[in-house]
């Protein structure tokens, strides 16, 4: 026996399928959903505003009122939106890029499965544990890039495994390069996936002038891919992702031999420094472990920590068994070089070893594959068993949070306040139009590009806080003006006869976006004129004091 009798596959299939349907599906143009809300900011921001102004004839950029913004972000995510934006052009419609990312990933991961495993009862346990793990379903629903590295890192582990072809061989490394084209944090994903690339390459059974035509191959695809890449950064950016990452290291080295006060006065990045490493590195271990830690503003682990122990385990094992070992080796390489790279990062988040997911499902296969071919050699129906009995123990504690998710998702809300806020400026400004060639000015919190996502267009925009997203840049975001004293700036609009107004929504538990609200509050005279969102929407206008 192995596993599930073969008439009952297909059938389990096509209901996990239907599952993960039904945990990932939404309406993102609902006011039942976080996603129009397109948290969090900025990168979401960085994301959809090329992909959009691409498709609306305006070039491949970020920018406000005809005033240009340098994306911070590499292209290839941008670039998989913009088929959904053909569709219908609406920032929400990435959402729906999203699912189709997830379902491919979906796929790979289960052809990957396929290539693996043969009890039938391991791969239907991995392929749930999958679509079952909440940062895989969560995910799809946030406009980030964690979205296609996930993609794209899963089509590099099918063709690791894939008979090694030219073909393959070439689709790999377009992958690789693709990976930092997705996200600067996977350059240690690129780096070590043409590693093993040509440590393949070499390692199969093919003649000496066969190995070196494919490794000439590789070569080529990795100069071509990177190229073009770099070209597009030097003509968007001004500088070459060879200089990006010169810096990066330069300033892990520079950040290593200077005080922290010369680091001061040299004015060194600390965007990358050994000395976050201490701090990072346990972080991060304790995330592969399986244990609570920051995903963004959750704190769910990664995966469940028996299945991560389980995980590491079954990886470490394999890497001294031939069937597994080049699996093994390529999971180790891969999380091993992420955790290391991004350990260095200044700031921490789970997300930024995202791959780990899969990689620790995949390892808990090898782990129970090891089991059964072994330890329970004799008594395979004991193991099966076992696991069928460990699946449901982890189906039934689970059940809660699969069937709240399924409910949220199909008959309960989110309620997307920013969003709603924006339509609330919207209603107000309906009536509130332009008066005398001036259209009305509204102070507010919320990012101004997604405002502008949702505007009827009857109101211009100045920030809130100095300390608001864009800080750096507010010329550009929000127009030519003295951005130095926000209060002087205020006064000088109502003095030339324009309508000013400000907004609560956006303020949050922010301390320095309440302590700006209450200063205008203290310095101007204002008084409520719409009120919604249990007083997060308000609108308050704004008079000089007499």
């Amino acid at each position: 026996m192995k596993g599930f009798p073969s008439k009952k596959t297909n059938l389990i299939f096509f209901l996990c399928l239907f599952l993960f349907l039904l945990l990932t599906f939404k309406n993102p143009f609902s006011k039942r959903t976080l996603i129009p809300n397109f948290e969090p900011y900025p990168d979401t921001f960085h994301y959809i505003n090329p992909a959009l102004s691409f498709v609306k004839g305006e070039g491949f950029k970020m920018g406000r009122e005809g005033r240009e913004i340098k994306v911070n972000v590499p292209p290839m995510y941008s670039l998989s939106l913009i088929p959904a934006f053909l569709i219908k052009p609406d920032p929400r419609m990435a959402y729906y890029a999203n699912l189709f990312l997830a379902f491919i990933s979906l796929f790979l991961f289960w052809a990957i499965l396929k290539k693996l495993f043969i009890n039938k009862l391991i791969l239907y346990s991995l392929l749930i544990l999958y679509i079952s793990n909440y940062f895989i379903y969560f995910v799809p629903s946030i406009i980030l890039a964690e979205n296609l590295t996930l993609t794209l890192y899963l089509t590099v582990l099918f063709f690791f495994i894939s008979k090694t072809t030219v073909l393959n061989s070439v689709l790999t490394i377009a992958c690789a390069v693709g990976l930092y084209a997705t996200k600067y944090a996977n350059i240690p994903l690129t780096t070590t996936v043409i590693l093993l690339s040509f440590a393949k390459a070499f390692f199969i059974k093919i003649t000496l002038k066969q190995k070196i035509k494919l490794a000439l191959i590789i070569s080529a695809t990795f100069i071509l891919a990177y190229l073009t890449l770099q070209i597009y950064e030097q003509n968007t950016k001004g500088r070459s992702t060879i200089g990006q990452f010169y810096e990066h290291i330069s300033s892990i080295y520079k950040s290593s031999s200077y005080s922290a006060l010369e680091a001061k006065k040299a004015n060194i990045p600390k965007w990358f420094g050994t000395q976050y490493v201490n701090i990072n590195l346990p972080m991060y271990f304790r995330s592969l472990l399986g244990l609570p830690n920051r995903f963004l503003w959750d704190n769910t682990p990664l995966v469940p920590n028996f299945i991560a122990i389980g995980g590491i385990i079954g990886i470490l094992m394999n890497i001294f068994v031939r069937k597994f070992r080049f699996i093994s080796f390529i999971l180790l390489s891969l999380i091993s070089s992420t955790v290391i790279f991004m350990s260095t990062f200044y700031s921490f988040d789970a997300r930024y070893i995202y791959i780990a997911i899969p990689s620790l499902l995949i390892g808990f296969g090898l782990f129970l594959s090891t089991l059964e071919n072994r330890i329970f050699t004799q008594r395979r129906k004991l193991l099966h068993i076992l696991i069928v009995i460990f699946m449901g123990i982890y189906l039934l504690t689970s059940f809660i949070r699969i069937k709240s998710q399924i409910s949220l998702n199909l008959r309960y809300a989110e309620t997307p306040w920013n969003y709603i806020a924006v339509l609330k400026m919207n209603e107000f400004f309906t009536m509130n139009k332009i008066i005398d060639g001036k259209k009305p000015v509204l102070i507010s919190a919320l990012p101004p590009f997604l405002i502008d996502y949702y505007s009827n267009g009857n109101y211009t925009l100045l920030p809130l806080s100095y300390e608001q997203e864009f800080r750096d840049i507010k010329e550009v975001v929000w127009g030519p003006n003295d951005y130095s004293d926000l209060s002087k700036l205020y006064s000088k609009y109502l003095k030339e006869g324009f309508k000013v107004y400000v907004s609560r929504a956006g303020l949050g538990n922010e301390s320095y976006t309440n302590r700006d609200f209450n200063d205008i509050v203290s310095k101007f005279k204002t008084e409520i004129v719409i009120k919604g969102c249990y007083d997060q929407c308000n609108i308050y206008s704004v008079a000089l004091r007499e």
